[in-house]
């Protein structure tokens, strides 16, 4: 339940529609991703892509408050411009655009703004600012944001997973089940924030005249694979 955003060397990118899962660049037919601020990142190696990732963020700036060191999201894409500005370096600005605007760019980020921000302590200051209907629909457009500054920044092919099934997460379960049932209210939270996801990527697609943002049901891929593991 971490932000994932990857770009992905366009050869790669063109082999997307056939092979899953996208967790990394090795799925994908490519060398893995390096993070970016990796010192092994340079020459080449940046044309492969990068990895922007880092745990515990969230669509808010306050969720993960509790965690040092993390790199928010505003940071990410000012890292994924900077990168851009490294690749025109060795490529040239024109090939560099081209790049970027052919790559795919994954970016997975709404559960921690759950478990680690309305949920995290009993009476949150989130929880008191807002009902949870209510929350999600400000999520929705505070990430709605979030991909516009994407599309700002020239990416083209950009993959959107929604959450998983929240309340079944091992750690989740230890904390609120005492009889092993998955939590209730971190699932409804996840079943009211995953439609209303895709909701908000459709229209987005539709204002900018372009399918751009693509929607993917890790909630149900993650049901499937509970409920039939031979499938995988």
């Amino acid at each position: 339940m971490a932000l994932t955003l990857r770009v992905v060397a366009p050869l790669v990118a063109s082999r997307m529609a056939k092979t899953y899962p996208i967790s990394s660049g090795e799925a994908l037919g490519s060398e893995p991703l390096l993070p970016y601020l990796s010192p092994e990142l340079n020459g080449d190696r940046l044309l492969v892509g990068a990895n922007f990732a880092s745990a515990g963020i969230g669509i808010l700036n306050d969720t993960g408050i509790q965690f040092i060191n993390i790199i928010r999201m505003f940071r990410q894409f000012e890292y994924f411009q900077e990168y851009q500005g490294r690749l025109a370096n060795l490529v040239g600005t024109t090939e560099a655009q081209r790049i970027v605007s052919e790559a795919l760019v994954l970016i997975t980020v709404g559960g921690n703004d759950f478990v680690n921000n309305y949920f995290l302590v009993p009476f949150s200051a989130r929880s008191r600012q807002f009902s949870l209907p209510d929350y999600v629909r400000y999520l929705i457009s505070e990430y709605r944001k979030l991909l516009m500054r994407l599309y700002e920044l020239g990416a083209r092919k950009v993959l959107v997973t929604g959450t998983g099934p929240l309340g079944c997460v091992p750690a989740e379960l230890a904390m609120r089940s005492p009889n092993g049932q998955c939590a209730a209210e971190l699932q409804r939270a996840a079943g009211l924030f995953n439609p209303q996801l895709v909701q908000m990527i459709n229209g987005l697609n539709s204002d900018l005249g372009a399918n751009v943002f693509i929607a993917a049901n890790t909630q149900q891929q993650t049901n499937d694979f509970i409920s039939n593991p031979g499938a995988f």
